[in-house]
């Protein structure tokens, strides 16, 4: 059957049928709903009736649970003041002299590693427990037989304890059986294992770390969860044909801490001009869910050398170098401090550093520690509190 046309709109070219209407609501559907409404009524004032009489006679009425409370914010942990920028440190005794200095906490004892005096000169690796004062005692040998592949010296050594009398040492040292494109000896990355702090350590047969311009400054970094990661620096200033800027690598160690898993990753490089494409001594520090690595830029050898850092994103970066000056730099207290170490101890981050640069052979470096904080805009050198990063 043809609709009529009179009964349908046109749209275009297309006729489109038009919506049925509603049909009216009759009176008796109106009054059954008006019935509804009423009982309805009746039935939420009945209900506001018992609560009350309930209420007036002591009977706990179940209600829905409120909202909770927020939490309450934690308490502001007070910072300590910033350290005076011309004397930031407690220098140790000038008769005790250390270099490249690195820190192991193993229980209620707290001691400190350095590099040797030269080739085939004892101490090898100079080994000290620390107390809680300004002068340190005097060294032992951590490593009395030096490794069958190492030229005598012994530098940059930093330990590490994977469990309970299993200590690993990371240590740099010249390879005499590797050289570089200039034909010099290779600086390569070695290990020995202990079962006291102390030593003496073995060490292994082959170096385990030797990129091609060389490998120097390993140090260990263990996460809040157990992970631990080897961080180093490519030897390529060694380079002196041209100026290339110095990488800083990171790798996962096993389970012994002697062997390393996957392939090394380029997380740092020099790019800030005090830095002059140099910065070594890598060492990474985590303050909650951050990571800040700490280097050395610039020469030890040079007054206008300093500590610098570049905030990670994790123990495999990327890291940026977003610093224009050094963290810490010269003062009256030495020019060119370098060769940095940080370690933390009863809550408390300690920077142990070289103060004065290496002019000539003839100066060794004396010891400075400075406290470390950590603040909304990242780390700064504080203030004292009397206590000393020696025992508990």
């Amino acid at each position: 059957m043809t609709t009529p046309v009179s009964q349908v709109d046109v749209v275009g070219d297309t006729l489109q049928e038009p919506e049925p209407t509603a049909p009216e609501t009759t009176r008796v559907e109106r009054r059954a709903d008006r019935d509804r409404a009423k009982r309805k009524r009746r039935w939420w004032i009945a209900a506001v009736v018992v609560v009350v009489l309930a209420i007036a006679a002591g009977v706990t009425v179940a209600v829905l649970p409120s909202s909770p409370a927020p939490p309450a914010r934690p308490a502001r942990v007070a910072l300590p003041p910033p350290a005076s920028a011309d004397a930031p440190a407690t220098i140790f005794s000038q008769a005790q002299l250390v270099s490249d200095p690195a820190v192991l906490m193993d229980g209620t004892r707290t001691y400190l590693y350095g590099t040797g005096g030269g080739k085939f000169v004892k101490p090898h690796v100079p080994v000290r427990l620390m107390n809680d004062t300004t002068t340190l005692p005097s060294p032992t040998d951590a490593m009395s037989k030096l490794p069958s592949w190492s030229w005598g010296w012994i530098w940059a050594p930093d330990v590490v304890k994977i469990s309970g009398h299993h200590y690993v040492m990371w240590f740099s040292s010249e390879d005499v059986h590797r050289t570089n494109p200039d034909g010099v000896d290779s600086q390569c990355i070695g290990n020995a294992t202990s079962d006291s702090p102390l030593g003496p350590f073995t060490p292994g047969a082959a170096p385990v770390i030797c990129q091609k311009w060389g490998s120097i400054d390993p140090r260990s970094f263990t996460t809040t969860n157990g992970t631990r990661w080897m961080i180093w620096k490519s030897d390529t200033n060694a380079d002196h044909s041209q100026v290339i800027p110095t990488t800083v690598w990171s790798q996962r160690l096993g389970p012994t801490g002697t062997t390393l898993l996957g392939k090394p990753t380029q997380i740092a490089q020099a790019t800030q001009p005090w830095e002059q494409g140099l910065i070594e001594a890598p060492d990474l520090v985590q303050s909650g869910t951050k990571y800040y690595l700490f280097f050395s830029g610039a020469s030890s050898e040079q007054s206008w050398a300093g500590i610098g850092y570049q905030t990670c994103k994790g123990p495999l970066g990327p890291c940026t170098d977003a610093r224009t000056t050094p963290f810490l730099t010269g003062n009256s207290q030495g020019q060119g401090p370098s060769e940095e170490s940080l370690f933390t101890r009863n809550g408390v981050t300690w920077l142990m550093y070289t103060p004065t640069a290496i002019y000539h052979p003839f100066q060794y470096p004396y010891l400075a520690v400075a406290r470390v904080a950590f603040g909304p805009q990242g780390p700064y050198l504080a203030q004292f509190d009397g206590q000393m990063p020696g025992k508990a």
